[in-house]
């Protein structure tokens, strides 16, 4: 396993403080290779305590320890890049996300896809990522429920529930009108799928399958818009991957054969 995937598969087991300052190092592992552990941590606007700790929640000795793997896996390959170039903080976040979602895609497409009903739910800009998914999901064919208040929520779980998905939306993951909802579907019989920054929030540990965002804070503050384009990024490639299972495997216009690719015929 890689350090980035390392220290990605410790977040939901790290307090928010440690998870803010690995998301930061996933980013970019140059930093730790040609920097000292104060010159990090003042680049992450952050104190050396919470960098080691960070290290440490993520199964290294320390900095130091984090620093040898990242050399020795870093030093002469093609990853390896100066800390300084200048890179989008969209750019990031998307492909980190992105990365950070896909082992678990394909098991939420194929809840999604054998599931004829969906229910959303989200609060403020999540529950607009809700509508927009809403719509697409009407397109797909499949009844799609946003829901908002307990009163709908009892009309989404109300049996039968054969059928049904919850997909709960949450960037901080502490919301607790979704996390109420994934509660009632679960004890409902339904399955549902978070869309989260934080592994280790409440919500985070209370879905069936969580499609996790990478979101880093700015230094200058919070705004809403990058945490939505990266929640929008991922659900795109949710249903990509919904799409791509249901799509027929070619066959043989001779034979009417599946065409097996050369490398496994």
């Amino acid at each position: 396993m890689s350090v980035a995937h390392t220290l990605q598969s410790h977040l939901a087991d790290m307090r928010p403080s440690e998870a803010a300052v690995t998301r930061r190092l996933v980013r970019d592992l140059g930093i730790v290779a040609e920097k000292s552990l104060r010159d990090v941590a003042a680049d992450l606007l952050t104190s050396d305590a919470t960098v080691v700790r960070a290290c440490r929640a993520a199964g290294f000795d320390g900095f130091q320890d984090l620093k040898f793997h990242v050399l020795r896996e870093l030093t002469g390959s093609s990853q390896f890049r100066p800390a300084a170039e200048p890179e989008s903080h969209y750019g990031r976040d998307l492909a980190a996300s992105v990365a950070a979602a896909d082992p678990v895609l394909t098991a939420a497409a194929h809840l999604l896809r054998g599931s004829p009903r969906v229910a959303l739910t989200g609060v403020g800009a999540s529950f607009g990522i809700a509508l927009i998914l809403t719509d697409v999901l009407f397109t797909m064919g499949k009844q799609a429920l946003p829901i908002r208040d307990a009163q709908m929520a009892g009309f989404a779980f109300a049996p039968p529930v054969k059928g049904l998905t919850l997909i709960a939306i949450s960037h901080s993951g502490e919301s607790q009108f979704p996390l109420k909802t994934v509660l009632d579907a679960r004890n409902a019989g339904v399955k549902s799928i978070g869309l989260c920054n934080e592994p280790g929030s409440e919500l985070g540990r209370a879905v069936d399958l969580l499609l996790p965002t990478q979101t880093v804070e700015r230094p200058e503050g919070s705004f809403a818009i990058a945490p939505r384009i990266c929640q929008l990024a991922v659900l795109d490639r949710l249903l990509t991957r919904v799409r791509e299972l249901e799509r027929p495997p070619a066959r043989s216009a001779r034979r009417g054969r599946p065409v097996v690719p050369p490398a496994f015929a």
